[in-house]
């Protein structure tokens, strides 16, 4: 179908297209990052997604001295980055007084990634080519995660991850940011297939790609995904100048999937959780079969839908009448079955009881693992967590307990068991790490980049690459949204595609709007038109070169210390389960060598050492330990235990014991010898 507006093409700029190729590099490579990290447990794990980042930085502090960009950026988008640097600087400077330095370490290692990925790719010129790049790029990356989620559930005799549990996580690791990733996906994917200018065959596989994305998504069972596809595909359609080619396409997507999901309905295996393989695998089978067929169905509609819209001269009125039916239609649709849902429940009164379910998580999950999961209305404990962020923040207001050391408020405030390391919901984890200091400045800094992203998204309809840069930015707000009720922040596949999305959008409305400067002032434009000499930004000169590769280079350095000490750490472990306590040792020693800020390799050694016989040493770890961490309620455990169990000192354990249990009042484990002391 067509597009609501004809776009015209962008004036053309002089320049070899070598460099145009080489300017899409760091996109390309930034989303390369975004793969390794989506198969490396999503990038949360620091053991394992460090090579890629420090690759990525180190790649980028190359990069530094061939970036030639003609335009300056906008003022948005520096503010952006000045507001983004402090809040990093901030993250790094709360080292001082963390509860948790290492933690804070490897927390400042995440943001200053995010910062360098911003700022590398948003200085660098972005037109068409780039765009396609990043649209055209994350549109792979996201099917080949979805695709692999989906045999989880469709070939489980091979793709064995999805044995567990009913809800799809894998590659990433995480089911809600799983779902997260394929809304993002979808929305590109709904860009390319309605795209009047792609090749028809290009536009037929993007729609079929979205078929193992929707897939993937619904298996993820997540209540937060289905929140975030609905906003996002209402941004999209609200902005996007094909709205009656991408509901084709989307038409073309969603009725097969509904189809294959209504006729497979009663296969329990794909919908709860079960331990029959060979029942799993047969009824994977089933919805194998029926994928395929629901594939050739949205490849053959899509194939169809952009036939006739390209053998057919559509007049512009029509144009526009079709695109107000979609938009009346899917506002009709969303609004009156909605209305229609909640009248048969009861009403208002109804909306109201499920509003306080919502609030006081009045209603578990029975299966929380099974598919109605997402006709429960719970916040699965969130709620709780914001309070207990909001209970740190009123006792350290301006400056936090450091970054990434919200376990430790956890511990002190949670009405609870279990271990819980994010308030899930940036906002608030920020509050109770950072303070009102840090939160201001990740406000400042989200604001101002999605500004310079989007700009006025009205302006620039005639612009063919509209739907792409639309599809980025209903991306970029599903991740805002997702992220202030979930970890989004901490899982660097998604977290970092939402930078490599900020970044190409900002600086392709800079670049393009100096490319129309220059042209009209070439053409005999106006006098006094803000028109900037080809190169003025590319004329850098070395010792600003030298300070951002150097920059890039130390960022990369910092994410080392805590990779190494962590394989050390592994090392001790393993040697100790073998018996070797002196390797074992020697390994401990090494990863607190590695790692000065951390307490678990000393705590090792001191376990190691009592091994040994060596217990004044093992108590002097402690105190070390101690000293570093004196808000870590494990290490004055640990102390107790070794005071009272080995060298006799009661007192000191009970002091140990109770200090310990202020900052853990649930450990249930210091509350028992506290109680054996007393008897």
């Amino acid at each position: 179908m067509p597009a609501m507006e004809i776009p015209r093409h962008p004036p053309r700029v002089a320049g070899e297209p070598l460099v145009r190729v080489r300017d899409s590099i760091p996109y390309a490579l930034a989303l390369g990052a975004v793969a390794a990290f989506s198969f490396l447990s999503g990038g949360y794990v620091v053991g394992r997604s460090t090579p890629v980042a420090v690759a990525f930085l180190c790649a980028a502090a190359v990069w530094v001295w061939f970036l030639r960009r003609s335009t300056r950026p906008s003022p948005l988008f520096l503010a952006a980055l000045v507001a983004l640097a402090a809040f990093a600087a901030w993250s790094a400077l709360s080292v001082l007084w963390s509860f948790g330095p290492d933690l804070t370490r490897i927390a400042f290692n995440l943001t200053a990634f995010y910062l360098a990925v911003v700022t590398v790719l948003g200085l660098t010129s972005a037109r068409g080519l780039q765009v396609r790049v990043v649209v055209y790029g994350y549109l792979v990356v996201a099917t080949a995660v979805g695709t692999y989620a989906f045999l989880g559930k469709a070939w489980p005799d091979v793709v064995t991850h999805a044995h567990t549990y009913a809800r799809l996580d894998s590659p990433v690791g995480y089911w809600n940011v799983l779902a997260l990733m394929m809304v993002m996906g979808i929305c590109a994917a709904l860009a390319v297939a309605g795209d009047r200018a792609t090749p028809v065959a290009v536009r037929t596989v993007a729609a079929a790609a979205a078929v193992p994305m929707g897939l993937a998504f619904f298996f993820t069972f997540s209540r937060g995904g289905w929140l975030v596809l609905f906003v996002a595909l209402a941004l999209y359609f609200a902005l996007t100048t094909t709205r009656l080619a991408s509901f084709v396409s989307l038409v073309a997507v969603v009725a097969p999937l509904a189809g294959i999901l209504w006729r497979l309905r009663g296969l329990e295996t794909l919908f709860a959780a079960t331990t029959d393989d060979s029942l799993r695998a047969l009824e994977g089978g089933a919805l194998l079969r029926w994928t395929a067929a629901a594939l050739l169905i949205t490849a053959g509609a899509q194939l169809a839908a952009a036939l006739v819209q390209r053998g057919v001269s559509w007049p512009r009125w029509s144009v526009l009448v079709a695109g107000a039916v979609v938009v009346v239609v899917l506002v009709v649709v969303a609004g009156g079955g909605s209305a229609r849902f909640v009248q048969q429940r009861g009403g208002t009164s109804w909306v109201g009881l499920k509003l306080h379910a919502l609030v006081t998580d009045a209603e578990s999950e029975q299966g929380e693992n099974a598919a109605d999961r997402l006709f429960v209305f719970t916040s699965n404990g969130r709620i709780p967590l914001w309070r207990e962020a909001l209970a740190q923040s009123r006792v350290v207001r301006a400056a936090g307990t450091g970054a990434g050391t919200f376990v430790f408020t956890h511990y002190r405030f949670r009405q609870g068991g279990g271990i819980v390391k994010h308030a899930h919901g940036q906002w608030f984890n920020v509050l109770s790490e950072l303070g009102v200091v840090g939160l201001g400045l990740l406000v400042a800094a989200t604001v101002l980049l999605v500004a310079a992203m989007m700009g006025n998204p009205f302006a620039q309809r005639r612009d063919r690459l509209h739907p792409l840069l639309v599809a980025l930015q209903a991306g970029v707000v599903a991740f805002l949204i997702h992220m202030s009720w979930d970890w989004d922040w901490d899982m660097a596949a998604v977290g970092t595609a939402a930078f490599v999305f900020v970044a190409v959008g900002a600086s392709y409305r800079t670049t393009r709007q100096a490319d129309q400067r220059r042209h009209t002032e070439e053409h005999g434009g106006e006098e006094g038109v803000d028109a900037q000499p080809p190169g003025r930004w590319g004329r850098a000169g070395w010792g600003v070169r030298v300070v951002a590769s150097a920059a890039l280079l130390l960022v990369a350095a910092s994410w080392l210390p805590p990779y190494f000490a962590l394989r050390a750490q592994n090392a001790a472990l393993a040697a100790a389960a073998d018996g070797e306590v002196t390797v074992a040792l020697g390994h401990a020693h090494r990863a607190a060598t590695w790692d000065p800020l951390a307490v678990r390799p000393l705590l090792t050694e001191a376990m190691l050492l009592q091994q040994l016989g060596r217990n004044r040493e093992a108590h002097v770890r402690l105190q070390t330990a101690a000293r570093l961490q004196p808000q870590n309620y494990e290490v004055w455990y640990a102390l107790g235990m070794l005071e009272h169990g080995v060298l006799g000192r009661d007192a000191a354990a009970r002091s140990s014991f109770s200090r310990a249990l202020a900052l853990n009042p649930d450990d249930a484990d210091s509350l028992y010898e506290l109680r054996r002391l007393a008897q």
